[in-house]
């Protein structure tokens, strides 16, 4: 009988990573000397002019170390659409070839990076990861806007709504806090995006335990904050201005009176987009409707909505709503504030609230993180609403910036 293992073995998978999967030894390593090394030197070093040289040096240094490993032929760039494997690289991709300018894909090996170079109308060449910074060079923010506890502070400092809480390593301090708070809480790892490891909703004490160790995977530090009610929005900022507001709402389900819950997952499911993913009924479901007081067995009332996951958008059977035009004016004034508080030209809020077309000064809400590589292909292709050109937005900034 053979001792190799069967090909046909499943790879086992993370249910709090959900269809972002990670490896928990590596993102512990990264974010626990983040937060406590790297972060706190890039806010205090690059705020001065040392910092700066230092950082726009550092840049140029990686755009000559491309040119070398395309020289020596480890690297080349393919000018075809068909290169671009990230949807946030494709949407920058096409927007610059309506211009006319001229994009390239960075393969190492035949296989495509998110990395591009770009050639301008002027002549001028730069390249970029993920997605361009208006200046060329990246800002020192990129470097700590990230950490979603450094982000509170700095938004607290201006008075801009955020959830109450903070960041904890201790499973005691994090235990006081929680037993003193009277609203439920979330319990999320203090860097990290896509909601991995992230519990909500939390109201007993056992679950707090268990949501504690679940983000301690992913690193020594854990944010433990208030749980705003409503959908998730993502408010794409380019210098400094709105650019676009997609709202992310979790798999939901409205009770009847007369079927169980079961029943109604099993008719959205039948019933659904076809760019809609199925909901799973696993343990973290069950889980998730345990902290909401729900069995599977239940009957919902007539009328009442509830969520079946802390995890939002398509791939979980969620929605994804182009909102820009139905955002308040005091709260569109709100975000720009936040982005003149983070001072970086690029970048993503993610912030809860119930309803974006009311004045935010009547509601509850706060900005939960930010995000120095926001996904804005999101805008392009939402499920519903009017889609919003964001990458023309940020080509347009980029050519200001150079004169173009």
């Amino acid at each position: 009988m053979s001792n190799q293992p069967s090909k046909n073995k499943k790879k086992k998978t993370c249910p709090y990573c959900g269809n972002n999967q990670t490896t928990h030894y590596l993102e512990w390593i990264v974010s626990t000397v983040s937060i406590a090394i790297v972060n706190p030197l890039a806010k205090g070093l690059f705020r001065t002019r040392v910092g700066r040289i230092l950082f726009r040096l550092a840049e140029w240094v990686q755009a000559r170390l491309y040119d070398a490993f395309a020289l020596f032929g480890i690297m080349r760039f393919d000018p075809h659409p068909s290169s671009v494997l990230a949807p946030r690289g494709r949407v920058m991709f096409d927007e610059a070839i309506v211009r006319g300018w001229k994009i390239e894909t960075a393969m190492i090996y035949g296989r495509a990076l998110d990395t591009y170079r770009v050639t301008l109308p002027n002549g001028g060449r730069f390249f970029f990861s993920g997605l361009p910074r208006p200046e060329i060079y990246e800002s020192p923010a990129v470097g700590w806007m990230d950490d979603k506890a450094l982000l509170k502070r700095a938004l607290e400092k201006e008075d801009i709504p955020v959830p109450r809480g903070g960041s904890f390593s201790r499973w005691t301090s994090a235990k006081r806090y929680f037993d003193n708070s009277k609203s439920p809480m979330i319990v999320k790892p203090r860097l990290g995006s896509r909601g991995r490891h992230t519990t909500t909703n939390l109201t007993k004490a056992e679950d707090f335990e268990k949501a504690f160790r679940v983000a301690k995977q992913m690193g020594y530090f854990v944010i433990v904050e208030e749980h705003l009610e409503g959908s998730v929005y993502r408010a794409t900022m380019i210098d400094g201005m709105l650019a676009g507001v997609l709202a992310g709402d979790p798999p939901r389900i409205t009770g009847d009176g007369v079927k169980t819950i079961r029943t109604l997952i099993e008719m959205k499911n039948k019933n659904r987009n076809r760019r809609v993913s199925e909901v799973v009924i696993s343990d973290t479901l069950i889980s998730f409707l345990e902290r909401q007081n729900y069995a599977l067995g239940d009957v919902l009332s007539h009328g009442v909505t509830i969520d079946l996951s802390e995890k939002i958008g398509l791939a979980y059977g969620g929605m994804s709503r182009e909102v820009t035009p139905n955002v308040h004016p005091k709260l569109r004034a709100e975000l720009e504030r936040a982005a003149k508080a983070v001072d970086d030209p690029v970048l993503g809020f993610d912030f809860i609230t119930k309803d974006i077309s009311l004045d935010p000064g009547a509601v509850r809400w706060g900005i939960i993180e930010c995000n120095a590589l926001p996904f804005i292909n999101l805008h392009h292709d939402p499920l519903l609403g009017e889609p919003v050109n964001v990458a023309r937005k940020l080509w347009d900034s980029v050519a200001r910036k150079n004169n173009i």
